[in-house]
């Protein structure tokens, strides 16, 4: 049995609600559900969420199973993995299901072909898959501020100016993350990426991220 669970916490900090926000015409998190029921690949499509605006928002979409999760792991400091893991304690003591696939909430240019690619490297107990996508520019070329002037970040590599001397580096862009029961749990994880292009994904943080994303997706439809 494939299993989808879609976090949404309440307290996010630089979009208030950001997950049951109006994405265009509908809430974000009505659009990436309604992706996954789409494309069928999924027995049961789970919603965890701490607060109670998103569960009542939710309760129509259809979900199979609603998760009240306790205020504790909807705080800042609690991961992913953490949410997950409580929702399948949960579950596994209502059905049978051998992986589980997280979805995030505001996911709207998520693709059925990205989950059936990261469901085809899903070969044993410690894959994990991600999406992910390669940084435009190499990371060894950044600069941080300090003290208001702008310094390398990594002082060793400015003598490599030519791009061609550093090898792709990709970033998590926080679309979908799959694994067996058994790779959720565990710290030793064999990761696997799923390769993303640039119009196929936003990670979503500030409005502009959001207004990006409003601006791809009206594109793909």
């Amino acid at each position: 049995m494939k299993i989808a669970i879609i976090p949404a916490r309440g307290n996010s900090q630089r979009i208030k609600l950001k997950n049951i926000k109006m994405f265009i015409n509908k809430p974000i998190i009505e659009i990436t559900f309604d992706i996954l029921k789409k494309s069928k690949i999924f027995d049961k499509i789970i919603l965890t969420s701490d607060d109670e605006r998103i569960i009542s928002k939710c309760s129509t979409f259809g979900f199979d199973n609603i998760i009240k999760r306790p205020k504790k792991l909807g705080v800042d400091n609690v991961g992913t993995e953490e949410v997950i893991n409580h929702a399948i304690k949960i579950l596994e003591k209502k059905i049978k299901f051998k992986s589980v696939c997280c979805i995030y909430p505001c996911s709207p240019l998520l693709e059925k072909k990205t989950i059936l690619n990261a469901y085809s490297k899903l070969k044993t107990k410690k894959d994990f898959i991600f999406t992910v996508t390669s940084f435009p520019s190499p990371p060894e070329k950044a600069f941080k501020l300090y003290k208001n002037k702008l310094i390398w970040a990594y002082p060793e590599m400015v003598k490599l100016i030519n791009a061609k001397h550093f090898q792709p580096t990709y970033y998590d862009v926080g679309q979908l993350y799959l694994g067996t029961k058994n790779s959720w749990k565990i710290k030793k994880k064999i990761f696997k990426g799923v390769m993303l292009s640039k119009f196929n994904t936003v990670d979503i943080n500030d409005n502009e991220d959001w207004d990006f994303a409003e601006l791809l997706y009206k594109n793909k439809k």
